[in-house]
C-alpha cells in the first residue's frame, strides 16, 4: 500500500494536473484503489485537493507529500543499495572459494534484454580484475567441462545438470 502512494506521489510530482485515470493507467493501480488512496493522501496532508469544476478536479502536492516522497525515495535507494553490496559481497565469496579450482568463469544470461543482474555481476568482476566470459545461447552450455570451467547464474529455469554451477541467489 506505500509503495503505492509513493507511486500515485511520483505521478503528481512529474505531471501536470493528471486525472484519477491517466495515474491509474501510469501506476498501474486500478482506479478505484487511486480514489481511496489519493483520498488517503488527502487525510494525511500529502494531497491538496481542489475543485476546479463540476467535473474536473486538480491534485496539489503539499510540502508534506513532498517531503514524503523525497523520504520514500532516499529509503528506496539506500535499500537498493545495501542488496547490491549484499550481491558484491556474495560473489566475491563465491570467486573467492573457488578460486583454488582455478576453474574458468563463465556468466549465463538467458535474456539479453533484461540484463541489469549480469551489468552488476560484470561491474563486480572486472572492479576486481576477475576473467569470465558471458555465455547468452543455452546451446552454448554445451560446450562446458565441469572439470575446467564453473558457470555462474541467477537463473531459476534453465537446467543446468552435468554442469559446475553455482546460482548466486540460492548461496
Amino acid at each position: 500500500m506505500e509503495k503505492n502512494i509513493t507511486d500515485i506521489l511520483n505521478v503528481l510530482d512529474d505531471r501536470d494536473n493528471p486525472s484519477q485515470r491517466e495515474i491509474a493507467k501510469e501506476t498501474g493501480i486500478s482506479l478505484g484503489l487511486v480514489n481511496t488512496l489519493i483520498k488517503k493522501c488527502a487525510k494525511k496532508g500529502l494531497v491538496k485537493i481542489e475543485r476546479l469544476n463540476a467535473r474536473n478536479i486538480k491534485y496539489i502536492l503539499t510540502p508534506a507529500g513532498i517531503k514524503e516522497k523525497t523520504e520514500k525515495t532516499l529509503n528506496y535507494i539506500k535499500k537498493s543499495y545495501r542488496a547490491v553490496k549484499e550481491i558484491e559481497a556474495r560473489v566475491l565469496k563465491l570467486v573467492e572459494e573457488n578460486k583454488k579450482e582455478e576453474k574458468n568463469i563463465y556468466l549465463y544470461e538467458a535474456n539479453r534484454e533484461e540484463s541489469e543482474i549480469l551489468d552488476l555481476i560484470e561491474t563486480i568482476f572486472k572492479g576486481n580484475n576477475i576473467d569470465y566470459e558471458v555465455i547468452y545461447d543455452p546451446k552454448e552450455l554445451d560446450s562446458l567441462n565441469s572439470e575446467e570451467d564453473i558457470l555462474y547464474h541467477w537463473d531459476l529455469e534453465t537446467d543446468f545438470s552435468g554442469l559446475d554451477e553455482v546460482n548466486i541467489f540460492r548461496y
